[in-house]
This record gives C-alpha cells, structure tokens and sequence, in this order.
C-alpha cells in the first residue's frame, strides 16, 4: 500500500463500518481533490473545454460512491488483498467520464458499423426541413423540435383517419418501420418533451427525472428521434 493513500483508506474504512454522515462528510474533504485532478485529465472531446466539466464528473463519482448505502466504499474496503486506491479512483473516474460524455445530447455512440462521434446541431443547416442559414444555434434547435413535432402531429392525425394504413404508408414515406411509425402515434408527446429538455442541455437522468420517466426511456426515445431524423434526412443535403 502506497504510504501517501492511508489517509484516504483510513475515510474510506470509516465510512464502510460505520455508514454515518460525519465519516462520509469527513472522506469527501479528503478525496475531492484528488477526483478533480483525475477529472481534469479525462478524454471526453470537446466538454474538456467547459469549465464545469471535471465538477459534473466528480459529482458523479461521488453519487457512485454513496449510492445503496456506501455498497461501493464497503465492497473496496472488503478487498483482500486491497488494490491500489488510486488506480481503483482512476477506474471510477474514468467510468463516470464516459458517462457523463454519453449524457450528452451531442455525443452519438458507436456501433458496429461505425465509431462514436460528436454531432452537433450546428450542422443542421441544409435539407427539406431547415430553412437557409438559420443564424443562431437555438433557431436550429428550434427546427429540430419543429420538424420531430409537426411530425408527430402528422403521424397521429393519419392514424385517426386511416388507421393501420397510415402506419403502412408513413413508414414507406418516412423510410422507417411500421412498429417505429406506431410508436410516434404513441408516445409522439414524449419524443417532443424529451428532445426539448436534451436540446436544453439538460443530462438523461435530468430530464427523466423531470418527466417522471426512467433514463432508460430517455435514451431509447433519443434513439428513436435520431433513427427518424436519419431516415427522413433531417439536416442533410439532397441526394
């Protein structure tokens, strides 16, 4: 054990045996420093340059490390033999860097086809829905909310009058499933709620909170709006 991590272990281990607000009060003096420096130093592209950055990422550290009653302070201190606690840290504050970075609306995770990558709706400035130069970010925020609401609308107002054909006929329209089609009749308000507070700036487990929802919900709903802004070729030039 390194000489420099026993005070640290000593708050660590006092907080898993006693799990009371004094010891855990007194291990966040301790350890707050060194999350931020560690927060500092992560790769999470551009909100490296947002001053609040290594905050939102210690206070997800900490929200780990408090959750179910200290589980994860108790689970460490049980370690035998135990690890290097600053390595451990480091793992923490990785993982709760890539959260963060995937919490936000701009980031667009990787599959199998491709890499992640940051979008950004400043480039949502051509295509069928936006209309030419719009001059700030927010009017293209704007659109966006537009375009995913008229949408919606659209949807909702085919299915009162066609009923299961609309579904057949908008998913060849909009080059989307069916089930996807059924699921903008559906839950239409929700797509429109959870893209406005995301546009917002507003964090996945922020704007389920809001909405009563779960971030679960969130995600998939931003999925969704993402899917159907692609299809339909949202912000992109004519083929």
């Amino acid at each position: 054990m390194d000489r420099d991590d026993k005070p640290l272990w000593a708050c660590f281990r006092a907080v898993a045996a006693t799990s009371n607000d004094v010891d855990w009060k007194a291990l966040l003096v301790e350890l707050e420093p060194e999350l931020m420096m560690m927060a500092r130093n992560q790769p999470i592209g551009r909100l490296r340059d947002r001053e609040d950055s290594p905050r939102e990422i210690v206070t997800r550290v900490v929200a780990r490390l408090f959750g179910k009653q200290y589980a994860a302070v108790k689970k460490l201190c049980a370690l035998d033999p135990p690890p290097e606690l600053r390595a451990w840290l480091r793992v923490l504050v990785r993982r709760s860097a890539i959260d963060y970075m995937r919490e936000h609306p701009e980031f667009d995770r990787g599959n199998v086809e491709r890499a992640p990558r940051w979008i950004s709706l400043a480039s949502l400035g051509s295509g069928e829905a936006v209309a030419a130069d719009p001059g700030s970010l927010a009017e293209k925020r704007a659109q966006v909310i537009a375009f995913v609401r008229a949408a919606v609308e659209e949807a909702i107002a085919a299915f009162k009058a066609e009923g299961d054909d609309a579904l057949f006929r908008l998913s060849l329209e909009w080059k989307i499933t069916r089930i996807h089609v059924r699921r903008v009749v559906k839950h239409g308000e929700q797509y429109v709620s959870v893209l406005t507070h995301v546009l917002e700036g507003q964090s996945y487990p922020e704007t389920a909170a809001k909405l009563g929802i779960t971030r679960r919900e969130v995600e998939l709903t931003v999925r969704y709006i993402e899917e159907m802004l692609r299809a339909r070729r949202f912000g992109m030039d004519p083929e």
